[in-house]
């Protein structure tokens, strides 16, 4: 174990000192005042919860506050650039998703290089998304999508959290794959699509099983398959996407904590401490749980080459079928 930690501390060391000015002997009284995490989403949607549970557990680890700042927009390109361009001080980070570091760079084009411009601290959780259908458009199963579409009905409608993020390839792949005439309809979060989900204004929507699962508990929706590879205990009768014949992509969710360009290694490595008390913090274990994720620690190079391999998936993908980006 404290091998593993020493190793994962060179590989943070490393990428702090590749792009970082020097190292201060202030940074040894890290963190100092209130340190920024920027949630590049709207509040009340699955990235907002993840971020206000992972800020809470990572003050008392730091013992100074940890404010959520939302900064939502452009699949998370704006949040992602707003801490892009922060002084790399260790007081401003990004609770990173596949939207702006993988997706959207894959896809078209950002201002900035999430390889270049960001630094990979850890890796916090995974977690499975469930596309659901609103009550008011009368489908019950992955079936009635395609049917939809041969009887030649109008065409659906199917949200998400934003041009670029996860849900949105998502819906393409639903898109290509069955044949289905549906119409991507992006929000800034999750949280005002599964609003408009619930009043009928849009008819299908994935969405992080944690935020999406008590709209199906209270009857507000339909679930139609999780994109996890194994059915989840939460839903032991939603069938996967891959049962279901769809799914040839990896499409579970994960959020991470991202340091900008140039931060200290020593702030890194605080940081990198922090991240594992984080883990061993009771309440926030049991958010996660709550909401059906999963703890992960990936971090150093091995999160570095999670990430590259998963930007590789999305260029191919964006190469084999049509995703408007607008």
């Amino acid at each position: 174990m404290a091998l593993t930690y020493r190793i994962r501390a060179l590989c943070l060391a490393f990428a702090g000192l590749c792009c970082a000015p020097g190292v201060h002997a202030e940074d040894t009284r890290y963190p100092a005042k209130p340190i920024k995490l920027v949630v590049p989403y709207a509040p009340g949607g699955p990235t907002d919860l993840v971020g206000r549970s992972l800020a809470a557990a990572l003050a008392r680890q730091l013992g100074q506050p940890v404010v959520v700042e939302n900064k939502a927009g452009a699949g998370g390109v704006i949040g992602a650039s707003s801490v892009v361009n922060a002084a790399p001080d260790g007081y401003t980070l990004l609770l990173g998703l596949q939207g702006p570091i993988t997706i959207n760079p894959a896809l078209t084009k950002v201002p900035y290089d999430p390889f270049r411009d960001l630094i990979a601290v850890r890796m916090i959780a995974t977690s499975p998304m469930i596309l659901m259908a609103s009550k008011k458009s009368g489908i019950g199963t992955l079936g009635d999508i395609s049917t939809r579409a041969k009887a030649g009905s109008a065409g659906l409608n199917i949200g998400s959290s934003g041009t670029g993020t996860l849900p949105h390839v998502a819906a393409e792949l639903i898109k290509h794959e069955t044949g289905a005439n549906l119409v991507h309809v992006p929000y800034k979060g999750a949280g005002p699509a599964l609003i408009d989900l619930h009043a009928g204004h849009i008819d299908l929507l994935f969405s992080d099983l944690q935020v999406g699962l008590p709209y199906v508990q209270s009857g507000q929706a339909t679930a139609l398959a999780v994109t996890s590879s194994q059915r989840s205990s939460m839903l032991p009768n939603v069938p996967t996407l891959a049962e279901s014949g769809l799914g040839k992509v990896k499409l579970a969710g994960w959020y991470g904590i991202f340091a900008p360009r140039g931060t200290p290694a020593a702030i890194l490595s605080a940081l990198d401490r922090a991240v594992d008390g984080v883990f061993r913090d009771t309440a926030f274990k049991q958010t996660l749980e709550n909401q059906g994720s999963t703890p992960s620690a990936l971090g150093g190079a091995k999160f570095v080459e999670f990430l590259r391999a998963e930007y590789g998936q999305w260029s191919r993908l964006g190469q084999s079928i049509t995703i408007k980006m607008d």
